[in-house]
């Protein structure tokens, strides 16, 4: 698991760190953000762990009661078989004998999932075992939804799984320029070169969506030679996009610009935290970065938002974006810092259960633990899917796993 599974904004633009929201979530005011799995239950089994088939789980009757939800991802060879699709005649059953287990379980049904986002989430989530994202990960190179496949790319450049690239290679042309970036990632990353001058014009573009892309990808690939390029585009084009958009487009260069080793650009990452709340999508995204970046300079802005109080309370979803990126600073902490994101497990709202989950990913302890474990079986697709990742990436579980093993 890599740093770019964030904590997710709950605003608007859900996965903005990502910048591929407008592919991966098409906009249907006219039903909830999910309540196809409502009907679904988890069932828990202590078995060993093994990698399996993906299948999609279709209920086909509500469950009695069931409410709506408020509306609201070195082998030689290999085969990609055809997805089987099954009507399920019990429960969802998480397989394993450790947390890493079930979540891995969960999350390669969810790489087939119908929803876009679960799907996306989910690739990148298996970053935390690579052999299970080897198995699954080239149902998401032919992913019908452009999001996905970028989501998709990226892991496998980022697990270092060498031996699908020549599945990658094919995504050099593919129609999606955002996945083309992926692609000229990924195959670098994989040791195997891919010409990074397209960037260049994608850094350009007026689409908000591939301008963020190409700039997440430059900075990834860590070439400082890139900073006079990015630099030359901050302030053009654009002129048609809603400005929010535009900003938080910004926010990916300066993270970039930063990251290549221009430090002078971590100024307007501090500045969005003091962005008005109806915004907060900005604030966020601004505190995910700066913890990411371990930005100790802004360590006493970050306890100013949580501590806040009266008309200038911040929602929970700032001050848990702010909790997280403190965690990723790390020490000296207050003790009991990580109960402000332990207390939105049980919320009614899935997009903080989302946001939770994906936050306790750095949070240490076993109450942390312990809550993952709980919202692994939550009746949202998309809220076990932030679990299963956070429960991935944590070293506690990777020791837990160990030690199953060795036993």
């Amino acid at each position: 698991m890599t740093d770019r599974l964030r904590c997710l904004p709950t605003f608007a633009g859900v996965l903005a760190t990502l910048a591929f929201a407008g592919g991966c979530v098409p906009a249907d005011p006219s039903k909830p953000w999910s309540t196809r799995d409502q009907s679904t239950t988890v069932e828990v089994v202590e078995t060993e762990y093994e990698i399996v088939r993906p299948i999609v789980i279709e209920p086909t009757e509500p469950a009695p009661g069931s409410g709506t939800q408020p509306v609201i991802g070195g082998r030689s060879s290999v085969v990609v078989e055809t997805t089987e699709v099954v009507v399920p005649t019990g429960p969802i059953v998480l397989r394993g004998t450790t947390p890493a287990a079930r979540s891995t379980s969960w999350l390669l049904n969810a790489v087939v999932d119908p929803q876009p986002i679960v799907r996306a989430t989910a690739f990148e989530a298996l970053e935390g075992n690579p052999d299970a994202l080897y198995e699954a990960a080239p149902f998401g190179l032919i992913d019908e939804n452009r999001g996905v496949r970028f989501v998709a790319t990226m892991s496998i450049g980022d697990a270092g799984l060498a031996g699908l690239a020549p599945l990658i290679a094919p995504l050099l042309s593919d129609p999606s320029a955002s996945v083309r970036a992926a692609a000229i990632y990924a195959m670098n990353k994989l040791g195997e070169g891919a010409d990074p001058s397209p960037l260049a014009a994608m850094a350009r573009s007026d689409d908000p969506e591939i301008r963020a892309n190409a700039y997440l990808v430059l900075g990834l690939m860590g070439n400082p030679s890139a900073i006079p390029l990015i630099e030359s585009t901050l302030g053009t084009g654009m002129r048609l996009v809603n400005p929010m958009r535009v900003r938080l487009t910004e926010l990916q260069a300066a993270e970039a610009l930063v990251l290549l080793g221009d430090q002078d650009d971590i100024e307007p990452i501090r500045a969005a935290l003091f962005t008005p709340v109806e915004q907060g999508e900005i604030t966020v995204l601004a505190c995910d970065m700066l913890g990411r970046l371990g930005d100790e300079q802004a360590r006493s802005m970050l306890f100013r938002m949580i501590a806040a109080s009266g008309n200038q309370t911040r929602p929970p979803e700032i001050r848990m974006a702010a909790t997280a990126a403190l965690f990723r600073l790390g020490p000296p902490l207050p003790e009991d810092l990580g109960n402000l994101i332990l207390g939105q497990v049980e919320d009614r709202d899935p997009r903080r259960r989302v946001q939770a989950a994906s936050c306790l990913a750095v949070v240490p302890g076993r109450k942390a633990l312990a809550a993952l474990e709980v919202l692994l079986s939550d009746a949202e697709p998309m809220v076990r899917t932030a679990a299963a990742g956070a429960i991935l990436s944590r070293p506690d579980s990777r020791q837990a796993a160990a030690a199953a093993v060795s036993n």
